[in-house]
């Protein structure tokens, strides 16, 4: 191992409460993938591949099953992960982490000591998301240059891979940094310094991973650090911070004693790589079947507006997103959110707004009433608000959809007819002429037991003189066949569709299966990130026959 020049000790290492290889596997219950910094820091690949479930089985998890495996990558490291199933309550994330030692540790700490009195840390650049980038670049270079110096025998991933290490330590949140590399993780919690760090995964749900912040003052300086961002503070006299980072990701965080067993910091994702409707008619994840997606599709191109409602953690945004790319190229698209989640295709006319809280002496709030309105200020042709709540909001939203506009957004509740209910009941007491602008309602479901998401229902609203609009299900998913089974042929989407566009059923039935056949074809040939889904569907609209041609050529194509 290399050697600080003639180290005798060295105190306040940062990274001392770091456990031991053999108290880490009695925790985790799998053994540190040993790393010797001279020669091979990050460990044997194709030895560390081969072994890892062996390793587990070699802690007494006999039957352990690996249920997934893939790479992340931050920056120029790239780390291998492993989803477990190891006979627990729930299965186990293993990010396979190089295990460093006592005296490499200590380097690493001089290195952290000597790169403050390099690079000045100012306010401004912590709080702009652009020069915060810049100050994290100049870190990891200076760390490479530092390094280098002392670990002359080193390889050049070697270095960059310690040098991530003192940034993340620095000015980034430790470990728990490469869990934010991972695009499939949603949510990270933490729950305090005695319990593991959990996850949730978009395929998997809840998991329990290998990460442990090893002391609450940690957890703390971390939820400090990410409060400071945002230019707040969270103290034992103010112990909860909730805030939007620049990132697009939500934190919240609180303190003992208010969190009784300890410090907490509870992570929400934005998504970097939103999911498509491709994604969610992939069998895999088996959200919709694509003759549903199919018929939102028409719903969205010819200006139909909707609420997505269900629960927490449903996939409302997920579905509500999932329909943006469906909205033509020539319309301008106002979005409303109070974090940034939404992800639509670069060459739409888009502007994304989002909500702003008071300042800590109540000043300068933006509220989602402010920009809705605001919005029709804007020449809208399509709004989309990321979740509706309060009556002023709705009411304005309603008259908005009465009015002609398209509006489409999230909204709390289980069911379609609860979605009416909550809307024309007390406090928002929207009348039912009103309640009748909606079109649509799109519900969406997760079994909590499993984790899976589902669209539940699909259901429109029938206009009825006088009074309340009436549910007609079109779709709804079946727990026998587990599927988006039609239920009732459409009344009011068939009328408009009929009225608006000249279209007779015949037609509008050819028009579906076309577009049921485009997102099984894009399926099948695996488009489906967010620009490439926007592009096939811009020309779609364009040229639909041209689309069509090359989707029954099944030919591939080149985006």
């Amino acid at each position: 191992m290399y050697l600080l020049t003639e180290l005798v000790i060295i105190t306040n290492i940062s990274r001392m409460d770091f456990k031991s290889a053999n108290e880490r596997e009695k925790d985790t219950g799998v053994k540190d993938i040993k790393g010797d910094i001279k020669g091979n820091i990050k460990g044997d690949k194709e030895k560390r591949t081969g072994e890892v479930v062996k390793e587990v089985r070699d802690n007494g998890d006999e039957y352990a099953t690996e249920l997934d495996s893939y790479n992340i990558s931050l920056d120029e490291l790239v780390l291998e992960v492993k989803i477990l199933d190891v006979g627990d309550y729930v299965a186990h994330y293993r990010v396979f982490l190089p295990d460093i030692d006592f005296v490499t540790l200590a380097l690493l700490d001089e290195t952290k000591r000597s790169l403050v009195g390099d690079i000045q840390l100012e306010t401004q650049n912590i709080l702009s998301p652009d020069r915060f980038q810049e100050l994290k670049t100049r870190f990891l270079e200076r760390s490479k240059e530092k390094l280098s110096n002392v670990l002359k025998k080193a390889s050049e991933e070697d270095i960059s891979m310690l040098s991530r290490m003192i940034v993340n330590d620095m000015i980034g949140l430790g470990d728990i940094e490469y869990l934010l590399a991972d695009g499939y993780l949603e949510e990270i919690v933490v729950n305090s310094s005695k319990d593991v760090v959990w996850a949730y995964h978009k395929k998997h749900g809840w998991l329990k991973t290998n990460i442990q912040i090893p002391t609450e003052d940690m957890i703390m300086n971390y939820s400090a650090r990410i409060a400071r961002e945002v230019g707040r503070e969270i103290t034992h006299l103010e112990p909860l911070l909730d805030a939007h980072l620049s990132t697009g990701d939500r934190v919240n965080a609180t303190l003992f004693p208010i969190s009784t067993s300890g410090n907490t910091i509870t992570i929400r994702r934005f998504s970097r790589t939103p999911w498509t409707m491709v994604h969610m008619i992939d069998p895999t994840f088996n959200t919709i079947t694509s003759e549903a997606a199919a018929f939102l599709w028409l719903s969205v191109e010819y200006e139909l507006s909707m609420l997505i409602s269900g629960g927490t953690a449903s996939g409302k945004t997920s579905m509500l997103n999932a329909l943006m790319p469906f909205m033509p190229a020539n319309q301008r698209i106002i979005s409303m959110e109070d974090t940034r989640e939404l992800n639509l295709p670069e060459f739409l006319h888009w502007i994304p707004l989002t909500t702003r809280p008071p300042n800590p002496r109540g000043e300068g709030e933006v509220s989602m009433l402010d920009l809705v309105e605001n919005s029709l200020r804007m020449r809208p042709d399509r709004i989309v608000v990321g979740e509706v709540r309060r009556k002023r909001e709705t009411e304005v939203l309603f008259e908005a959809m009465h009015t002609g506009h398209s509006v489409y957004g999230t909204f709390h509740a289980n069911r379609a007819q609860e979605v009416i209910d909550r809307i024309m009941g007390p406090p928002m007491n929207i009348p039912g002429l009103v309640m009748s602008s909606l079109p649509l309602i799109v519900v969406q479901h997760m079994n909590r037991r499993t984790g899976q998401r589902r669209t539940f229902e699909i259901a429109e609203l029938v206009k009825r003189e006088g009074g309340a609009p009436e549910l007609n299900i079109l779709y709804m998913w079946s727990a026998k066949t587990d599927r988006v089974e039609p239920v009732s042929p459409s009344i009011r989407v068939k009328e408009e569709l009929e009225l608006f566009t000249g279209m007779d059923e015949k037609e509008i039935q050819e028009d579906l299966k076309g577009k049921q056949r485009i997102l099984e074809w894009l399926l099948k040939h695996d488009i489906r990130s967010v620009n490439d889904v926007g592009k096939i569907v811009t020309e779609y609209y364009i040229d639909k026959d041209t689309v069509l041609d090359l989707v029954e050529g099944d030919k591939n194509v080149n985006i």
